[in-house]
């Protein structure tokens, strides 16, 4: 027991205690009283002084404080399987606690918890040995942010947490490492012996690739029992009419019996739409693959406008083209063609001279449009390779937008030209071609995207009637096999007596093509002002004709998340759908209408609701999962209109409580928390117990006493005082 000397005065009150005693020294060196009247009178100032210093005598021993350590025990549902010596999961975690707490207990102060869904308090250690598997999985994020919260694991400094590591995959982990604030060891729990093999257990992939861009893909691989075994990893495109060709690879070698490999494969987007991708791993003839696709779409449409001369129709749609961010529009416009006179040199003249070889040969590639409006090909001479050089822009994946005029078709020289070849009429034989004159489009294929504009089919086919008429229209002697007439003129026939059309498409190659007879589609927008109903429709069609030649308009914006080759066998089994917008950003879930159905192996379906997790993200959850292949089939509807869909087929094993442990998880947990990570097998309790802080010596105080506050003392200050007033005026003293 030791004792020490304490004041609790704060620091105003001992300046004011200083200046009364430098005041009392003064007066009594100055006073002419007796030696023993100034003794007394010092003595009662001295008491006064003291008492308001508040001193107090402390007596305090030693004691030894130990760290804070939190042990977490998984008690979800997977715990419940079979785990060491004829005991479940949760058995043999209690038993490994048990077994040791003398020895955890003298090193530590702990805090106990059980956790699946969440975290609760145990009050005794006893309470291992009754611990039951939950019907919850372990979320772990929310059960370690819960215990941080609990006054008892306050100060924590080091934390356990006995699991098989199959927790909620989207369980928010580091945030519940932040709440905790410490290292957090993971002790594995579960059969320790794996069958040899690789597994892909997480593939990440970008939901679209910007064309000609790189794209990364990473895949987690779990490899069991190839210690000092090479590992091959390649990933390959699949090429049309070429079959699976490699494009990366990487070998990796574990280095104990069980571990998780991490590859990072480049790769380039090099077609527009679906590209499907194959990712394999074999190890001696351990092998496994994975196939997934990546949509690839155009980060901006690059667009060649050529017209043969001013009209209302170049203007309208050069500015309605141009105020598109998302394009990258070059546009000529032939104002002095090669039969006007000229009466001063061509180096004399402000306009340049028709720039045919880097529109047709040299910059062709570097565009993903090309429209040709009113353009005559005979006037300018051009050479056939020329024409040539465009039909094969567009087989290679390009869009071809021929517009009609008095200059074009038949009357632009393209009759048995490679053009020719491409559109989807054949070309009249007699020129000119073209005819002046009002009529109203009719449209012909209703569920084409290009004609139905609008949410409904009453609702376009209303604008398509309440449309300006155009002006003048192109002949044609017939329609190719495979083109689609999205609009005719309501009277006219082609030579062979189909009706004429107006507006066509057709694949040709990897690229499209789309043929407008008339140059005066610009009387739809300005006839716009007088009519609400059309107020939208020009830009309407041009923006989904420009999606259609350059193939935005059939990528998928409706796609299921990958999934990894086993599946946790668990319930709810969670997956992950992603919708996107016409610019392939997040779609607004007021915007989109999704319909999920669900087929079980015994064939029957059933529709499931999708919940909205984030922006354009929506969450399934599937229950009552029966062994054997099931499918999921997402079909999405956008403003009304039919959006696309997307299907993912998945195997379902049956008993969950045989999940085999998950090492990644359990690795990623301790490595993100700053901890080790080991089996419960080979756990060694005084190596992680050497982890915490040393056990300290503090001295505490076991009482406190406190003389200056009690009467006694008081009263003695204030007998010392009376006594020398009494004694100063018994002896006649002033």
């Amino acid at each position: 027991m030791r004792y020490a000397l304490e004041f609790g005065a704060s620091g105003w009150e001992w300046s004011l205690s200083a200046a009364v005693f430098s005041i009392t020294c003064w007066h009594l060196w100055r006073s002419r009283a007796a030696w023993w009247l100034k003794a007394l009178r010092g003595a009662g100032a001295l008491a006064l002084i003291l008492a308001g210093l508040r001193p107090t005598l402390a007596s305090r021993t030693a004691v030894l404080v130990k760290p804070k350590l939190v042990i977490v025990v998984d008690d979800s549902h997977s715990m419940g399987g079979k785990g060491l010596a004829k005991k479940t999961r949760l058995e043999a975690a209690a038993a490994w606690l048990l077994a040791r707490r003398a020895r955890i207990e003298a090193r530590a102060d702990v805090a106990l918890f059980a956790a699946a869904g969440g975290a609760r308090r145990l009050l005794t250690w006893d309470e291992l040995s009754a611990l039951k598997p939950a019907d919850a999985a372990l979320n772990a994020g929310e059960a370690l942010r819960e215990a941080a919260e609990d006054a008892a694991a306050g100060g924590a400094q080091r934390a356990w947490l006995l699991t098989d590591g199959n927790a909620e995959p989207s369980s928010d982990l580091e945030a519940g490492l932040a709440a905790l604030k410490a290292p957090l060891d993971v002790i594995g729990v579960g059969p320790t012996r794996r069958d040899r093999g690789v597994s892909f257990a997480e593939l990440k992939t970008p939901d679209f690739a910007f064309l000609h861009g790189r794209f990364e893909v990473q895949a987690a691989i779990d490899a069991s029992d190839l210690s000092g075994r090479p590992v091959r990893l390649r990933l390959l495109r699949e090429v049309a009419g070429l079959g699976w060709q490699p494009i990366d690879q990487r070998s990796m070698t574990p280095a104990s019996d069980y571990e998780a490999l991490t590859a990072t494969f480049t790769a380039t987007a090099e077609r527009l739409g679906a590209e499907r991708y194959r990712l394999e791993a074999d190890a001696g003839g351990a092998a496994r693959t994975r196939e997934f696709r990546v949509e690839v779409i155009r980060q901006k449409y690059r667009i060649m406008y050529l017209s043969g001369r001013p009209s209302a129709e170049y203007a309208q749609l050069r500015e309605f083209l141009k105020s598109d961010p998302n394009h990258e529009l070059v546009s000529f416009v032939i104002l002095r063609n090669p039969d006007n006179p000229s009466f001063v040199p061509d180096n004399e003249l402000s306009l340049i001279p028709f720039p045919a070889e880097e529109i047709f040969v040299q910059n062709l590639n570097q565009f993903d449009l090309f429209i040709l409006e009113n353009f005559s090909y005979s006037r300018f001479h051009l050479p056939p390779a020329y024409l040539e050089s465009l039909k094969q822009f567009v087989a290679n994946g390009g869009g071809l937008l021929v517009i009609g005029g008095e200059n074009a078709f038949g009357s632009g020289g393209y009759r048995g030209s490679p053009v020719e070849e491409m559109l989807p009429v054949t070309l009249a034989g007699t020129a000119p071609d073209f005819t002046a004159g009002l009529f109203q489009a009719k449209p012909t294929a209703k569920t084409h995207p290009l004609v139905r504009l609008y949410d409904t089919p009453e609702a376009s086919q209303a604008a398509w009637d309440a449309l300006p008429p155009l002006d003048g229209f192109a002949r044609f002697a017939s329609v190719k096999p495979g083109a689609t007439v999205l609009a005719v003129d309501p009277q006219e026939k082609t030579s062979d007596g189909q009706p004429l059309p107006v507006l066509a498409i057709r694949d040709y190659g990897r690229g499209k093509v789309m043929l407008a007879s008339s140059d005066s589609t610009w009387r739809w927008k300005l006839g716009a002002a007088a009519d609400w109903r059309i107020g939208a429709f020009y830009a309407r069609f041009w923006t989904k004709a420009v999606q259609y030649l350059t193939g935005s308009l059939d990528l998928s914006k409706v796609k299921f998340a990958p999934l990894p080759d086993r599946l946790p066998p668990r319930e709810p089994a969670q997956f992950s759908l992603r919708v996107f917008d016409e610019s392939f950003r997040p779609a607004e879930k007021s915007a989109v209408e999704l319909s999920v159905l669900w087929t079980t192996p015994d064939g029957k379906t059933r529709e499931v609701v999708p919940q909205p997790s984030e922006p354009g993200v929506y969450s399934i959850e599937l229950t009552g999962l029966t062994p054997g292949t099931h499918s999921l089939r997402a079909a999405a509807r956008y403003q009304g209109r039919p959006w696309g869909e997307d299907k993912v087929r998945f195997q379902w094993e049956a008993g969950a409580a045989e999940a085999p442990m998950d090492r990644r998880w359990i690795k990623h947990a301790a490595d993100a928390a700053g901890g080790a990570a080991v089996d419960l097998a080979g756990a060694d309790d005084a190596a992680l117990l050497s982890a915490l802080p040393p056990v300290r010596e503090q001295a505490e105080v076991k009482q406190r006493y406190h003389p200056s506050l009690s009467p006694g003392w008081l009263a003695l200050a204030a007998l010392l005082l009376l006594s020398e007033w009494t004694l100063r005026r018994w002896r006649g003293l002033a």
